[in-house]
């Protein structure tokens, strides 16, 4: 078991020591999660950020691109649609 001291600032901040900060794997950007429980015990969660490589393949594809010109064209179709002044073929 690691335990390790801070101190809470004027403003009601504190750090998270530096052997913690390593031990969770905690990094920039990163969130801490306090949690209150019904005993006054506050549990202390670590919230990793996602990196961006990590999101590539989670969005569904829609198939492939069909082109500039081509997605301009459906876009002016749907604009219209919904403007009431294209009917749908």
């Amino acid at each position: 078991m690691l335990t390790e001291k801070t101190q809470i600032t004027g403003k009601g901040q504190i750090q998270l020591p530096a052997k913690i900060r390593q031990a969770i794997g905690a990094e920039v950007g990163d969130e801490i999660v306090f949690k209150l429980q019904n005993n006054g015990q506050i549990i202390v969660e670590l919230s990793k950020k996602k990196k961006l490589s990590e999101l590539a393949g989670s969005l569904k594809t829609g198939g492939e691109f069909p082109g500039v010109e081509k997605e301009e064209e459906m876009t002016r179709l749907k604009v219209a649609e919904r403007a009431g002044r294209h009917e749908k073929q």
